[in-house]
């Protein structure tokens, strides 16, 4: 009988895995078919020269170091679904699509388009604030127009030579603040018992765990960088509005009293004191836009180019022997592989060993964007990286909005370290932590019992934690905080009795870190960039982006979504923007997953 239930199943789920198999082979030879029709369909025709008119930047969603891959079959579900995907808007193509138009004589200006971009932090804008600053060497007028500007919106929109407001609309300029939630009493209320080991003062991620409130360490260490970031977005946007930076934001009591004198009315508010330079609905905005830049085709908006369309057609740097090869490290450090916003260490160690394989590659940029993780998987990725210095190839990092925690322990033995004025950086500190539940669920009747052949064998969550595993708990933490210690030591050439004065978690902007000598330069990728062929002396050299390698699978699929088979298959297959600009992307993997439990990472840091 149960013979015959398993030939059942047996025969069930052969049927089924038949018809699974049956479905993707026939998906991948409609997809082969589809490309062949779709390349064989292109038009050699020339392409007419491109008419004057406007460089569009919309900057409608998350702004990153580098886009990460999409899965092209969750990307279809999702439309199919209804369901909101974040669209990513990388960074450096941004710059390069301003740094191009500038010198481009059929770009007559520029067009910010501002009022869908979420919060971003000020590094990332403060970049993309120097190229439009560039832009305006060129004299070609720079335009913003929004319903209404949030603080980060303001910043970019304050570039402008002229920033157009809805009338119905505001600035809304507020300052920065951080806060967190504390649950010492709820756990102790729920009976939970916190096990919590660290190394440092001012390590303040465990903080929440163990009080109701901030130590007075960890909120002096907050105000201190806090208030410089916000004092460069004052000087910043003041210096661009040319506005003393109490005009631009006075105190409550001020801001109130000219409230006042407008009725309340925000959009009024912002002209009359000169936040805009003028109010116009969207009829008249696009009207202004029309007289400055020209009609288009169609008749029904201005003579515009969206940045990312004009990217398409400007062309490549110069192929030539000498590469300096570029590796976006952006996210939590994990270890294993994935590339979903993530530094994955294996998958990082394999970008790694393409340098080590490729003559051709003279030296190594790292950009940096990671408020830390795993101090295995940042050990292992800066254990790479020496033995990449150890051949000869000189290292260089450039830290983005964040390079704190693990992401500092990653960079501190670079060559050069190049640091934004607002990066967030530091948190030289280790910590471990974890619950168990025995008091808990003792008030529910609930008791665990068992056998173990070591005392050591006995960590679990439902049993109390031995006093001497606790004891070697702390001493390895200990001793991994020592090794980060040393790290930047002799990384950074600091004395190791100067270090604690500069660890013990404490977090420093790009500015401070200069000071202290975490970092060696402040400046942009393109600093870090140039000083790179400056050390090996390369008059000319080309840039290689490095992603990851991909399997047989990964790389079928990325071809089926390459950027040109794509714009064919636009034109061919139906829906196919559903899977528009997407490639593969790996499991989600869980930010802590240590070996040994041992996490240097910055939490506060990632908001910034």
């Amino acid at each position: 009988m149960f013979k015959l239930i398993k030939n059942i199943f047996r025969f069930f789920w052969r049927t089924l895995n038949f018809i699974r198999s049956l479905l993707v082979n026939l998906f991948l030879l409609f997809m082969v078919v589809m490309v062949i029709i779709a390349l064989s369909s292109v038009s050699q025709e020339p392409v007419e020269p491109p008419s004057a008119a406007a460089l569009r930047i919309v900057l409608d969603g998350q702004i990153v170091e580098q886009r990460q891959r999409v899965n092209p079959m969750a990307e279809l579900s999702n439309e199919l679904l209804g369901n909101n995907t974040e669209k990513e808007i990388d960074l450096h193509n941004v710059v390069k699509a301003i740094d191009e138009a500038r010198i481009d004589s059929n770009i007559t200006g520029l067009v910010l388009e501002l009022g869908a971009m979420p919060n971003t932090s000020q590094t990332k804008l403060a970049i993309i604030g120097k190229a439009l600053k560039r832009f305006k060497d060129s004299d070609k007028p720079i335009i913003a127009y929004a319903d209404y500007y949030d603080q980060h919106q303001y910043y970019l929109a304050s570039f402008a030579d002229q920033l157009l407001l809805n009338p119905k609309g505001a600035v809304l300029m507020r300052g920065m603040n951080s806060r967190r939630l504390f649950f010492k009493d709820a756990i102790d209320k729920l009976d939970i018992t916190t096990h919590v080991f660290r190394v440092g003062t001012h390590k303040s991620f465990v903080e929440p765990y163990l009080r109701n409130d901030m130590s007075d360490e960890a909120k002096q260490d907050l105000a201190r960088w806090m208030d410089q970031l916000w004092s460069a977005y004052l000087n910043t946007v003041a210096n661009n509005r040319q506005l003393s930076v109490n005009h631009l934001l006075p105190e409550p009591s001020a801001l109130l009293a000219r409230l006042k004198t407008v009725d309340g009315n925000g959009a009024r508010y912002a002209e009359k004191f000169g936040l805009v330079d003028q109010l116009t609905t969207r009829a008249q905005a696009k009207q202004i836009l029309v007289d400055t830049f020209g009609e288009n085709d169609e008749g029904d908006s201005y003579q515009a180019r969206h940045y990312a369309e004009y990217l398409q057609n400007v062309a490549d740097e110069p192929s030539s022997e000498n590469k300096i090869a570029l590796i976006v490290a952006q996210g939590a450090i994990v270890g294993g592989r994935g590339q979903e916003k993530v530094i994955a260490a294996d998958t990082v160690l394999a970008q790694l060993n393409i340098v080590l394989d490729d003559e051709q590659i003279k030296a190594v940029v790292m950009r940096v964007d990671s408020p830390g993780g795993s101090a295995f998987a940042s050990e292992l990725i800066r254990e790479k990286l020496q033995q990449i210095q150890e051949q000869g190839i000189p290292v260089v990092v450039s830290m983005g909005s964040v390079a704190a925690s693990g992401g500092y322990w990653i960079s501190s033995t670079a060559d050069q370290i190049f640091a934004s004025p607002t990066t967030i950086t530091g948190s030289i500190g280790i910590f471990g932590m974890f619950a168990t539940l025995e008091n808990a669920l003792a008030k529910l009747g609930i008791s665990s019992d068992g056998y173990a052949t070591s005392p050591l064998a006995e960590i679990s969550p439902f049993q109390p934690l031995p006093k001497e595993l606790a004891e070697i708990i702390q001493l390895n933490v200990e001793h991994g905080y020592h090794d980060f210690l040393s790290l930047v030591s002799a990384g950074r050439d600091i004395p190791l009795s100067d270090m604690e004065k500069i660890a013990e978690g404490r977090i420093w902007t790009g500015q401070d870190a200069l000071n202290n000598g975490l970092v060696d330069q402040l400046g942009d990728l393109n600093d870090a960039i140039d000083y790179a062929a400056s050390i090996n002396e390369l008059d000319s050299y080309q840039v290689e982006t490095l992603t990851p390698p991909l399997n047989p699978r990964e790389r079928l699929i990325a071809q089926f979504f390459d950027s040109h088979i794509s714009a064919a298959l636009a034109n061919t297959v139906p829906n196919w923007q559903l899977f528009n600009q997407v490639a593969e992307q790996a499991p989600a993997i869980d930010k802590f997953s240590d070996p040994l439990g041992q996490y240097s990472f910055c939490a506060v840091c990632e908001q910034f």
